[in-house]
């Protein structure tokens, strides 16, 4: 009888039904072990390999209860695993585009952080070449104070810009036998836009004036040679005055 020691209250109480014995609910260990072995029906032998059954049939439900046990743990782990890296992906995307946004989306820019531009005046060059901080030079002599118009060693010389009278200088034509018209090289100064409204160019006129006397002589911009009459101008053109480039036709 002491493989009925080895055995659990569970296991007797399972023996004692097997062998068809009234089991109270109150029965301890020692109360099934004596209703078993007090039986008129014992069989030792038969009742050692049933409790052997028996136990055996326990411990592999508990096996597999802690197996099973085990394993639900384990599934339990990985869906928390998995909802864990799920929870820090989102995170992730979530920081992500919040970076993105700051990048894409620039603040306006306040009133104070406008750029300020202070407005300056450039240097105005007269035509004198006395304006402030300018020193004309000239491109003749490499001297600083004149224009080359002004320059001593300019040879030839200019009118200035502003001159009301011009010098002509008169000479005979061969291709005319009478003394009635002379040719004259003028260089006019100023110039006066052309008036094409209708096509057709306004009558300019210009001062000019050959020794003592002075005439008011219509310009035609489509001469190639001005022509002068002889008794207008009389006799007394300065002969050392020169020749000057052609510009208009009077």
């Amino acid at each position: 009888m002491a493989y009925l020691g080895k055995a659990r209250k569970e296991d007797l109480r399972l023996l004692a039904e097997e062998l068809n014995l009234n089991v109270g609910d109150n029965m301890k260990i020692s109360d099934l072990s004596k209703l078993i072995t007090t039986h008129p029906d014992y069989d030792e032998e038969f009742s050692k390999n049933q409790l052997t059954i028996i136990i055996e049939d326990r411990k592999l439900r508990e096996q597999q209860e802690i197996e099973n046990r085990k394993l639900r743990e384990q599934q339990e782990f990985e869906k928390e695993n998995q909802r864990l890296d799920r929870e820090f992906q989102l995170e992730k995307l979530r920081l992500e585009n919040e970076r993105l946004k700051g990048l894409t989306s620039t603040p306006k820019a306040k009133p104070k952080d406008a750029p300020f531009f202070r407005k300056t005046k450039l240097p105005v060059v007269s035509n004198t070449g006395t304006s402030r901080g300018f020193k004309p030079k000239c491109f003749i002599c490499e001297n600083v104070g004149h224009l080359a118009r002004e320059c001593p060693k300019n040879t030839r010389k200019t009118p200035p810009r502003n001159a009301r009278s011009n010098t002509i200088t008169a000479k005979g034509t061969e291709l005319e036998s009478t003394k009635e018209v002379v040719t004259a090289r003028v260089s006019i100064p100023v110039s006066v836009p052309i008036n094409t409204r209708n096509g057709i160019d306004d009558l300019q006129f210009v001062d000019i004036k050959c020794g003592q006397t002075s005439i008011k002589a219509v310009i035609d911009t489509g001469a190639q040679i001005s022509v002068l009459r002889e008794d207008l101008i009389g006799k007394d053109c300065g002969e050392g005055e020169g020749t000057i480039q052609i510009i208009f036709g009077i």
